[in-house]
């Protein structure tokens, strides 16, 4: 077990963010948790996902899946096989 130093700024934000049963270990560890998720893109995949959000925030579709939602567990299975997702 280490000790760090915190502000008290930074202490009442780590009071107010967890609830009574957690450390502020536990605090801590889920927000470094988080923030290795927000990291998992490589760049080239990055670049992938932001011209993708670009093509649909400008109404094109073309590279989408139509989807009925009743269909919806079938095509994702059939995409997991394929690697795609």
């Amino acid at each position: 077990m280490k000790t760090i130093q915190v502000s008290d700024e930074v202490h009442q934000i780590l009071t107010n963010m967890g609830s009574k049963k957690q450390s502020y270990n536990d605090i801590i560890y889920s927000l470094i948790e988080k923030n290795r998720c927000m990291e998992e893109f490589n760049e080239e995949e990055a670049q992938y996902y932001n011209e993708c959000i670009e093509k649909l925030e400008n109404d094109d579709y073309s590279d989408t899946y139509n989807v009925e939602l009743k269909d919806l567990d079938e095509k994702l299975e059939e995409l997991e096989s394929k690697g795609i997702i």
